[in-house]
Formats: C-alpha cells, sequence, structure tokens
C-alpha cells in the first residue's frame, strides 16, 4: 500500500499533538478528531520517554523525506529527536508542546510538499525564533545557593519565604508599540499563547509571594482566577490616569495574613519630575501559624525613559518613604527597628548607576548631576529633587510620621496624593501642610535653600540638602554578574541588560533563581516566544524568616 509523503508527515504531527498534550487532535486528511481515554494518555505519555519510539518517530519522517521526488532533496533528513526530547512534560498540561509549535506555526504550511519540512523548521527557528530547547532553558534557570552551609540547622524555627518577579508584559503595551516585536513570531505574541506560558512558569517557580509588573486591568480576573483556585489572594494597582495597567501582588494566604498594605500613587499633580503614572504596592504580612513574625514585600515599575535616572530617584524617595513607614516597628536606643523588607520589581535602570547605587549604599548626591544622575555641565539638578510640600525628607521618611513618633503629637497624616483615598486631593494652598511652624514658612513654595528641622533633641529632618539617605541596609540577591564575571540580563532593549530586582534587607537569603549571562541570552530566540510569554524574564529568590518565639 502506498502511503502519501504529506499525510505520513501530518498524521505523525497529529500524533505527536496527542502526546504532547494527552488530550485531543484533528487529523489533516480524514477531519476526525481523536479523544483519548485517561488509560491512553499514561500509555502515550510513557511512550514518549521511550528511546525506540523517539526513534520511530524519526524514521518515518526521514522516510517521508527521501520520498520526495526532488532530486535536490534526495539526501536530506530530518532529525526529531531533539525537537522530541522537549516535547512532553508533566507539569505542562496546558501550552502547546515545543514540537508541536515548532510544526504548527512555521512560516511555510505544513501542508506543503515534503522536502520543505526541514527547511520550515529552520525558517521558523532562525526567522521567528519559535523553538528553544526547553531543557536547554531550563538548565539556565537553576535555583542557586547563595551561601554555603547558611542554612538553620533547625528549620523549625524558620519559615522559607520564596518570591518571584516578573514584568509578564501588558498585551496593550505590546500592540501599541508594536515596532519592538517586528522580528517576532506573530502567533507567539498572542495574548493567549502568552499567558499559559506566563502562568505555567509561575506555578512551576512554587513561590509562596508573587510579584508581577505590567499586569492589563482588563485582563486581571481571568489571569488571577487559577491562583486563587490554588488558595492565592492579591493586591492590585492600576497605574494612574489613562493607563491600563498596572501591578499584581499575590500571596498564599494559607501561609499568610494581611496586616497592612498600601497602594503607592507616584504621581503627583503640579510636580514636573512626579508627574508620571507610576505605581507601588506595598504588603505588611504575618505567617499565619506564626502571627508575630511579620514580613514587609513591596513592588514597583518604574519609569522607562533611559535619560531620567533622576525621576526614578525621585520615585524611589517616595515609595520608600512609605516602605518606612508601614515597616517600622519601635525606636530603639541604638536607633530605629524595621521588620525584613524584599522590594522587587522593574526599575527600568542597569546596575552599579545612580538609583541603584543609592538603593544598594544608603546614600547619594544627587546635586550638580545631570538628569542620568550622572556628572554633567548642562542642566545639572539643584539641591532639590522634590518640593517640601510633600513633607517627604530627605531620608526617605514622612516628616508628619516623624513628628507624631518622637513628639506624640500632630497628625501623622502622610500628604501624598492617591486617587484611591477617600480624602479629596492635596490643596497646594493648604495653610498647615506639615506640622511645624519652620516648614511651613516655605512649604507651599519649591523653593531651593536646604532646611534642617530639629524634631526632638538628637533627631532632626533635612530637606532641599541635594542629598539622599534611607534607613534601611539593603542589599541586591543577584550580583549581575556570571561565574566568568559576564553580565547577566533580564530583558532586551537594543541589547541584553538588567533592569529586573529583588532587594532586600533584615532577612537572609538562600537561594536565588539563576539568570542568563548576556552571551547565553544571545543564543536565545527572541523573547516573547513558545517558551517564555514575555520579554522580561523572571527572577526568583528564597529567603530564611526567622519565626519568633511566643511569649505565653
Amino acid at each position: 500500500m502506498s502511503v502519501s509523503p504529506r499525510l505520513l508527515l501530518t498524521s505523525t504531527a497529529s500524533l505527536l499533538n496527542v502526546v504532547c498534550n494527552a488530550r485531543t487532535a484533528t487529523f489533516p486528511q480524514s477531519r476526525k478528531i481523536f479523544t483519548l481515554e485517561p488509560t491512553w494518555q499514561q500509555i502515550l505519555e510513557n511512550l514518549c520517554k521511550s528511546p525506540s519510539w523517539k526513534a520511530l518517530i524519526s524514521n518515518c519522517l526521514e522516510l517521508a523525506v527521501s520520498m520526495d521526488n526532488s532530486p535536490s532533496h534526495q539526501k536530506s533528513k530530518v532529525h526529531m529527536e531533539p525537537y522530541f526530547d522537549t516535547c512532553y512534560s508533566q507539569s505542562n498540561n496546558t501550552t502547546m508542546c515545543d514540537l508541536t509549535n515548532t510544526l504548527i506555526y512555521c512560516h511555510t504550511s505544513f501542508t506543503e510538499a515534503t522536502h520543505n519540512v526541514k527547511a520550515n523548521i529552520c525558517t521558523a527557528d532562525t526567522k521567528y525564533g519559535t523553538y528553544i530547547d526547553k531543557q536547554r532553558y531550563k538548565t539556565i534557570r537553576k535555583w542557586k545557593r547563595i551561601e554555603k552551609d547558611r542554612s538553620s540547622n533547625n528549620m523549625e524555627d524558620f519559615f522559607i519565604l520564596k518570591l518571584l518577579s516578573f514584568n509578564i508584559l501588558a498585551q496593550n503595551l505590546l500592540e501599541d508599540h508594536s515596532y519592538l516585536y517586528m522580528d517576532h513570531n506573530k502567533k507567539a505574541l498572542n495574548w493567549k499563547t502568552r499567558k499559559s506560558l506566563v502562568i505555567q512558569e509561575i506555578f512551576e517557580a512554587e513561590a509562596n509571594v508573587i510579584c508581577l509588573q505590567e499586569m492589563q486591568e482588563e485582563h486581571l480576573l481571568d489571569f488571577v482566577a487559577p491562583f486563587k483556585h490554588h488558595g492565592y489572594d492579591y493586591l492590585y494597582k492600576k497605574r494612574t490616569n489613562d493607563k491600563k495597567d498596572g501591578l499584581l501582588l499575590l500571596y498564599r494566604s494559607d501561609e499568610f495574613i494581611l496586616l497592612d498594605y498600601a497602594k503607592v500613587e507616584l504621581y503627583q499633580s503640579g510636580i514636573e519630575i512626579l508627574n508620571r503614572d507610576n505605581v507601588g504596592i506595598i504588603a505588611k504580612l504575618a505567617l499565619k501559624d506564626n502571627p508575630e513574625t511579620q514580613i514587609v514585600v513591596a513592588t514597583t515599575h518604574l519609569l522607562y525613559n533611559p535619560k531620567r535616572n533622576d525621576v526614578r530617584l525621585a520615585q524611589i524617595q517616595l515609595l520608600l518613604a512609605e516602605i518606612e513607614r508601614i515597616a517600622f516597628v519601635e525606636n530603639a536606643t541604638t536607633g530605629p527597628k524595621y521588620l525584613p523588607i524584599i522590594l522587587a520589581g522593574d526599575f527600568n535602570l542597569e546596575p552599579f548607576t545612580g538609583v541603584y547605587k543609592f538603593l544598594t549604599e544608603g546614600s547619594f548626591k544627587y546635586y550638580g548631576k545631570g538628569r542620568s544622575l550622572e556628572p554633567s555641565q548642562y542642566r545639572s539638578l539643584s539641591n532639590s529633587l522634590i518640593p517640601p510640600r510633600l513633607c517627604v525628607t530627605d531620608n526617605c521618611q514622612h516628616f508628619n510620621i516623624l513628628t507624631q513618633r518622637l513628639r506624640r503629637e500632630g497628625t501623622g497624616k502622610v500628604m501624598l496624593e492617591n486617587s484611591e483615598s477617600s480624602l479629596q486631593k492635596r490643596d497646594e494652598n493648604m495653610s498647615t501642610p506639615c506640622n511645624t511652624t519652620v516648614l511651613q514658612q516655605s512649604a507651599n513654595s519649591d523653593i531651593d535653600c536646604t532646611q534642617v528641622i530639629e524634631i526632638v533633641k538628637g533627631h532632626s529632618a533635612r530637606f532641599s540638602s541635594g542629598t539622599l539617605t534611607h534607613p534601611f541596609k539593603m542589599r541586591s540577591i543577584y550580583t549581575h554578574k556570571g561565574a566568568h564575571d559576564e553580565k547577566e540580563a533580564t530583558t532586551h532593549q537594543d541589547k541584553w541588560i538588567t533592569v529586573d530586582y529583588i532587594f532586600y534587607s533584615n532577612i537572609q537569603p538562600l537561594k536565588k533563581y539563576a539568570l542568563p549571562t548576556v552571551s547565553q541570552c544571545a543564543a536565545l530566540p527572541r523573547i516573547p516566544n513558545f517558551i517564555i510569554g514575555s520579554d522580561h524574564l523572571c527572577i526568583g529568590a528564597t529567603f530564611q524568616l526567622p519565626k519568633k518565639k511566643s511569649l505565653l
């Protein structure tokens, strides 16, 4: 009996689709739908791992190609084992397998002459970057211990917090900036495809706290549904004004209690340096089985504009002031005490630049520098970054909160504008924006003179000093370099760079979700693709949180 090579190939592809997905498939020639019962699903899943089965499929495809009448392709062979190796994954029940993606999404239809099969796969691989060896990617993205033998022997005294941060690429931003994705396979840019890949990668990480950026509001309820089903609760904050995406913070409700939170708006009307629509979320969490053990987790997505590090510095000043308010525990003789803090997100800045230095070193002098926060002879910054009327000190603290803590007086009112607050927008002509007469005299103007105000003896607040400080000892979970000092990367912006971070304070890190180096990224297909659902790589870390001893 003569078998058409085209029929053999298309039927084989459909069979592979069945094996990979263990669901249904349509055979092109017969138009019949083939459905697997659970028993056959398990049989075919086991077959998928069998070397003899792989060889059989490869031989079938080679036979089909050898039957081509074109002399120029008589010696062509299609080696399917590498594709087949990555096809089936027990954890991938919802996403089409890599091989099927490669076959189905080739630029030239699979129903063309059989001698085009190999060419089609190669074209899809090189032109569109649709195929990637998933196992190779997973080899790069291992969870690696940060420091050896630092974990406690008695793990019952500790809680392991596993955090994942991921800019998932809002679909509306992808479509609004489609020129950035001209060389991508368009089918890989579909939200339904990307959503499945993103959710799968998040679930595979098994994190109990998840920080997501660029979560499109209209996709929110559908996106969080599987997480709610698996015991997660969440906070969401849309970017301000007409922006359609925002931040999503998920946490396991069977492990954490939400004690307090803040949805921070970094847009403040009437202030040029703060007229962007970026936001932040801060959550104060307690362990459900040990409520006195608490931690503050924050996420943000700062301004993109590569030239405006000064804007990002001002945004971080506001965000840290809100983190300080929520993380504060008490004043001690050695200084204020704070809860453990984790700050994660897309900061849109490279390692060791101005804002990064500020976060990790605790101090940064911006006076006289350019908007890039580098020395410049033009458009140098004055000693006032944000106006005093916001009542945020140069130590990234709310002045009203400080006076209430130290003097036991005042309203403790936060002067930042928030569109979700029940309070009306800040009146810029209000007579007493802060709790001191000294600051009141200049609070309604954006003058550049430095102000140092003593709150109580030994405690002063600074405004417009030209230098920012903060009270946290923050470190980055990543060193931003590989084993051979090659730079790591989290996204591609003209080149492969790092812009996503996890900073931490007052908590012991254990592991990090390893990042690829620039050269490893260069060998990967363009992202998003059929393995990675976003134009960013996710980042992650595990931490060891000491449980509080009961006082009873």
